[in-house]
């Protein structure tokens, strides 16, 4: 979800309440005005809490919780001791032994009280376990990394997705957090400072997709009505990008590309936890119909990301959900969740095999133009020789790859007087440009 979350101490867990658990007795609100007179004889106003309206009460229906016996079926939540005498007392009020009988069950107290659940566990952006008490530390790294040229946002953004353990939702990292997470996992090849704030808004967009996908998955089981915080919450996720799961091996199987991204999220549900597999594809016959995020729940501007989320197969009821459940719920149009198909559509593999001819090209036209470039990197002597010879053989390919930022360094080159840091940039750009291209072609031809 990112780089290092903030996560707000866990508040104190209420048990679950039954209809047999003791509570106060004031916990009733209904006043239980008896049925038949009282007796002539008041007990003093001093002695009982509950106004008489004038009439003498001796009777327990004076007080405002009926007194009847646990076993008597009350419909109110409160635990009666078999003594009435001791029950009136404990309400305040005196009751004589030849009291009028309690009020009948109909007028005993409606209400109904919700128990309360929150997972006693919460756990940070790695996958550990906090003490909710004493997380510390309690700000996140928010220091330019080392080397950073530039200035970074450092605002965080609250997501709409509920964090198991607390009453918060989980928070997105800033832009400064974002690439100090790059640098710390050697991960910066092909991205640079200046994209972190569209790099922050897609990945916070992608989040808040999958967990509209997980949610559908969810209202197949709602949460009972009686239990407060029940809802579901993200426990906890693991990013597994390396690890391909069986479902995406068997869609490459049959012709898909690889996914570039797999996570695990632990969905806490009322108690139960649920292992749902995301997995994450590119698609490229989408890619030019994208557009940067409005907002974070902003589902029509990033096409080219689609998410595949689903319960993994960990139990029998996840795979009753996968192969009866949401199916049938699909039928009958009472979901909005469409999985991904299981062979790709075929504007997507002809894009695949136009994008994979074009590279095939480029890397023949480097090959056919830059080899006095290449023969003078061989032939390099010293280091001063040998670095001149791969700054042209860069500039030589950058031509092929991106010409535009190649004329940029060139005029930044010519320049008189040479401006150091334009000519500094331009080469940066240059060479982002082809570790892009380097990164593009090796996943394409590694397919």
């Amino acid at each position: 979800m990112g780089a290092q979350q903030s996560t707000p101490s866990a508040p104190t867990i209420v048990p679950p309440a039954t209809g047999n658990m003791a509570v106060p007795v004031s916990a009733c609100p209904v006043k239980h005005d008896a049925t038949t007179p009282a007796p002539a004889a008041a007990a003093p106003v001093s002695a009982c809490p509950v106004k008489h309206d004038g009439a003498a009460a001796a009777s327990v229906s004076a007080c405002p919780v009926s007194h009847k016996s646990a076993d008597s079926g009350s419909a109110c939540p409160v635990r009666q001791k078999p003594s009435a005498t001791t029950a009136a007392k404990d309400c305040g009020c005196e009751k004589k032994a030849d009291a009028t009988p309690a009020a009948p069950a109909a007028e005993e107290c409606p209400v109904q009280t919700k128990t309360k659940y929150q997972n006693p566990k919460v756990y940070n952006v790695y996958s550990q376990e906090i003490d909710p008490k004493n997380m510390m530390p309690t700000t996140a790294n928010q220091q330019p990394a080392p080397g950073q040229n530039v200035t970074l946002p450092v605002d965080r953004e609250a997501s709409s997705i509920p964090k198991g353990g607390t009453e918060s939702t989980w928070q997105y990292p800033s832009p400064q957090m974002f690439w100090n997470a790059l640098v710390r996992k050697g991960k910066t090849e092909g991205a640079s400072e200046e994209d972190m704030i569209n790099v922050v808004r897609i990945h916070n967009n992608m989040n808040e997709n999958t967990w509209m996908q997980v949610l559908e998955w969810e209202k197949l089981h709602p949460a009972p009505a009686d239990v407060e915080g029940a809802e579901p919450k993200l426990l906890r996720f693991l990013g597994r990008p390396d690890e391909y799961s069986p479902k995406a091996r068997l869609k490459m199987l049959l012709g898909h590309t690889a996914p570039f991204d797999r996570h695990d999220w632990v969905v806490d549900r009322g108690g139960k936890q649920v292992r749902y597999v995301i997995d994450y594809y590119h698609d490229e016959a989408a890619a030019e119909n994208d557009t940067t995020p409005a907002h974070m729940r902003d589902m029509h501007s990033i096409r080219s990301i689609k998410v595949d989320a689903r319960p993994a197969m960990d139990s029998p009821e996840a795979i009753y959900d996968r192969i009866v459940n949401m199916p049938l719920r699909r039928f009958l149009n009472q979901t909005t969740y469409r999985p991904l198909p299981l062979l790709p559509p075929s504007e997507t593999v002809i894009a695949e095999k136009r994008k994979k001819l074009l590279l095939e090209k480029s890397f023949l036209t480097i090959r056919e133009t830059c080899v006095a470039e290449k023969d003078l990197l061989t032939a390099c002597k010293n280091q001063k020789e040998c670095e001149n010879a791969s700054i042209a053989l860069q500039r030589c390919t950058a031509g092929v790859v991106c010409p535009g930022m190649a004329r940029e360094f060139d005029a930044a080159v010519r320049a008189q007087p040479m401006e150091q840091e334009k000519l500094e940039v331009s080469y940066a750009n240059m060479v982002k440009c082809l570790e892009l291209f380097e990164m593009d072609a090796r996943k394409t031809f590694s397919k």
